[in-house]
């Protein structure tokens, strides 16, 4: 019998836009935000391997900057403050782009949650930003105890 797991749990944040007509780079530019990373349609998906897949559509992330010990509505909030003066170029990008509030969820336990407060997701509607909720299972070697 293994004792149990440490309750770990983790949370991550950013904003992800993708297009298939509009540059990585020139997001930045109408944006005024630099990218925490971005990649060019027609890219490499593996820079490493010339035989790779090139990337379909260009993609540009920022990240909320806070660590992965914050609460998922931190992360949130941290990002809503980031672009919340970009509403009007938002909204222009929006006819070309996916625009995405990118959010990881982990915990070694399997168990957790959170709150995203109304007033916070109206912020995040009223930005035009879709939510893809990412969820990380744990992890083999937490199985059930007695198992």
């Amino acid at each position: 019998m293994r004792a149990p797991l440490p309750e770990t749990k983790w949370s991550v944040g950013s904003i992800r836009i993708t297009s298939r007509t509009v540059r990585a780079e020139e997001i930045s530019v109408r944006l005024g935000i630099v990218s925490d990373e971005q990649f060019e349609r027609g890219s490499l998906m593996s820079p490493r391997n010339p035989d790779s897949h090139r990337r379909e559509s260009s993609v540009w992330i920022r990240r909320s900057g806070l660590g992965s010990g914050n609460r998922l509505e931190e992360h949130v909030a941290a990002l809503v403050r980031l672009v919340d003066g970009c509403r009007e170029e938002l909204t222009r990008l929006s006819a070309d782009c996916d625009l995405e509030l990118y959010l990881g969820f982990g915990s070694e336990n399997g168990q957790g949650g959170c709150v995203l407060p109304a007033r916070l997701l109206a912020e995040v509607g009223g930005l035009g930003l879709d939510i893809v909720l990412d969820l990380y299972p744990p992890t083999p070697e937490a199985g059930v105890v007695g198992g």
